[in-house]
Order: structure tokens, then sequence, then C-alpha cells
């Protein structure tokens, strides 16, 4: 392949650090409102390494946060007034930059990106917490709307803010779990996103540099913290963003999540995590209708490559083999999410190919699907050469030029 001159270097986003954005948010709240913020406070984007759309049917997931965070600074207020000014409003669906509400006049509904600030703080408020007006600025280094839980880093950090000025004595482990599900209530009963629980768990509950197994079949569900230790043996987490998700994909992920009930309730369970694994894929097999068995083929036997992931991550084995295996288990997550889930694209399927001809160990796309951002797992000393052809081939094919995000 022919280099590509300097001007058609592929796009690099990289993570602002803590203090960076700190001052940038503090920095947007003193020329927004007068005087300065009380406080200033961050949550990151959400990554699956294993595991998509299997924590609304009490499966199991892999995941780990972004070094790419949002900030919210905030001051609380007198009165029950709620005024919010964010700085890339012009990305996402909204009124504009600015929004203003009153925190005992909020109704559910989705209103584009103020939903997930007002939603949180009614969730809150309706939990009983104490709070009142709050004016609050938001930046983020985080991208938008790309399968990297954007919208929940931006209700996590405005729970975070509310917990900071309000003194809700929320920066505990119990305190992390609840700020989580009022962040699930908002997105589902405010926004009204049927959602499972997989980005609020782990924003608010995983650290980096940690894999964090989440299991759904529990309420709150259960968190075991592994080490992510891909640095230390030369290997790395590169995140390809083929851009924002294309219209209509809620109601596609909401039919998905109604075949998962409807799957369930044709086996007479509770949820699919309630088949016994040894007989799990051939009880889904005899499903009858074709769209029903197929989606619960995939969320079965994703929780299965979940489990396996988790072994090989944890084991003892040469760490050739095992970081090899996790690389299959990761090209045969994106194959059942583009057969059976069928919530991949043509683009994203292009990236993934791409970047394992490449040299990726494995790859595979990352949230929800319908378009975002595809994660492959890569020598580190190979990340430039991976990028380059990757960013060559979706150019060549007509689409537009990706940014690569490293973990």
């Amino acid at each position: 392949m022919t280099a590509r001159a300097p001007d058609d270097a592929p796009r690099r986003l990289e993570p602002w650090s803590l203090d960076e954005g700190a001052d940038r948010v503090r920095a947007l709240f003193a020329q927004s409102f007068e005087g300065e913020p009380e406080a200033s406070v961050s949550a990151p984007g959400r990554l699956t390494i294993v595991g998509d759309h299997t924590d609304y049917s009490g499966g199991l997931t892999l995941a780990t946060v972004t070094p790419h965070r949002t900030f919210v600074a905030a001051r609380r207020r007198d009165d029950q007034a709620i005024r919010v000014v964010a700085a890339r409003s012009e990305q996402v669906d909204g009124p504009g930059a600015r929004w203003e509400g009153a925190l005992g006049a909020l109704e559910p509904g989705y209103e584009g990106w103020p939903s997930r600030v007002a939603g949180v703080l009614w969730a809150l408020a309706e939990r009983g917490y104490p709070i009142g007006g709050m004016d609050i600025a938001i930046d983020s280094c985080l991208p938008l709307g790309t399968g990297l839980g954007s919208s929940v880093a931006l209700s996590a950090a405005v729970g975070r803010a509310a917990d900071a000025v309000w003194g809700l004595a929320l920066d505990t482990e119990a305190g992390a779990v609840e700020l989580a599900e009022a962040c699930w209530e908002a997105e589902n009963t405010y926004v009204g996103f049927p959602c499972g629980r997989l980005d609020q768990h782990t924003v608010l509950r995983c650290e980096e540099g940690e894999a964090a197994l989440l299991d759904f079949s529990e309420m709150p569900p259960h968190i075991t913290r592994y080490p992510l230790y891909f640095h230390e043996y030369g290997l790395s987490l590169l995140l390809i963003d083929t851009g924002p998700r294309r219209d209509g994909w809620r109601d596609a992920y909401a039919r998905r999540s109604r075949a998962a009930v409807r799957a369930a309730d044709v086996l007479g369970l509770p949820s699919l995590r309630e088949l016994k694994r040894d007989e799990a894929l051939a009880r889904v097999a005899a499903l009858e209708d074709n769209a029903t068995r197929i989606r619960a083929r995939h969320i079965v036997s994703e929780s299965m490559r979940v489990q396996a992931t988790v072994a090989e991550l944890s084991g003892l084995g040469p760490a050739h083999d095992r970081f090899t295996e996790i690389g299959t288990l990761m090209l045969a997550s994106h194959q059942s999410l583009t057969a059976d889930y069928r919530v991949s694209t043509p683009l994203l399927d292009l990236a993934v190919d791409t970047a394992f001809a490449a040299g990726a160990l494995g790859a595979r796309m990352a949230g929800a699907g319908f378009g975002g951002c595809v994660v492959a797992l890569v020598r580190t000393n190979a990340i430039a050469q991976i990028a380059d052809q990757v960013d060559a081939v979706l150019v060549s094919q007509g689409y537009p030029q990706p940014t690569f995000l490293e973990v």
C-alpha cells in the first residue's frame, strides 16, 4: 500500500487529563455564570470488551471505561432553578447551548441533551435526596453518539456534581450503586429509552485499568473486577470511531429488547439467563419463530463468550495463547451481533475485517450497534500501521474518515 501524505494521516482523539478537563469546564462555568463553581467532577465512557445486548436479559458483560471523559462544573442555588450550558450542544439533539428549567417542574419526556441532565436530578429527587437548583457547565472529550456511553457519562457526571454540591454521601461503593440505579431510572423513565444497566454500572463502578464482569441476573448487578493488563504485555485496545449511529436505532434497540423478553416467555423463564448452560443452545434452537430464535441465540452464546474471555484474562497459560483466544472470542462476538442480532452495519463489518487483516488479534463492534465504534485488540507497536490501513480502506470505499482512540 502506498504511503499516505501527512495531511491524510489517520485522525486521533487524545483524552484530556483530569486537570485539563477540570480547567476547561470551570472556565466555561465562569464565562456562563457569575462567580466560580463549587465543584468540578467527571465520568468516563463505557467500552464493552465482550458482552453487548445481554444486560437486559440477565446475562453477563465484560466492560471497562475510557480515558475520555465528560466533565461537569456546578454550583448550588438557593432556589429551584436549573441553569445549564453545554460546550458541544451543536453535535447532539437539543435546544442549543443553554437550557433552563426548575427542579419541581420537571416532567418525564425526551427533549434532547437536557433530558440527561434533568432526568438524573429528577430521579435523585424522586428517591428523596435533598437537592435544589443548580448552575451546571458541561464539556467533554468523549465521542458523542458512537456507542461509548456518552449519554450515561453525562448523566453520571451530573449526578456526581449533585452529590458534591449537595452532600448526598454517594461517594462510596454503595453510593455508586445508588447513583447508577438513579441514572438508569432517568434513562428509562424520564428519557423513555428502554436500556439495560450496562452503561450506568460500568461508568460509575469501574475504574481505569479494570475490566468489570457484570452479572445482570442480580439487581443491582454483581460486579467482579479484574486487572486489565493488556499494556503490560504490549497490547492496547484501539477504538475506531466510524461516526454517529444511524437514525432510528433506538426503535431497533427496543425491538430487540422485546424479542429477548418474548424468548424467555416462550421458554417459560423469567429471563434467558435461567437457561442451564449445557442445554441452553439446544432449547433456543427449538424456538419456532426465527427472529426470536436468532436473537436469543446471540444473548445465550454471548454470555458464554464473556465467561470464556474472563477465563483467558485470569488464566495462567502462555500469554500469547490467551490473548489470541480473546481476540478470537471478540471476532465471534461480532459475527453473532452481525448474523443473529443484526445490529452491525456494512461500515462496522468493514472496519472489523480490515483491522483483523492488518494485524489485530481480534475486533468487534462496541455498544448498541447501528453505527459507532469498533474495538480492536492490537499490539501497541502496530497501532499506527493498523490505523493507517483501516483509515485508507474506509476512505477508499467512500466512507467518512474515521477517528482513532486508545484505551
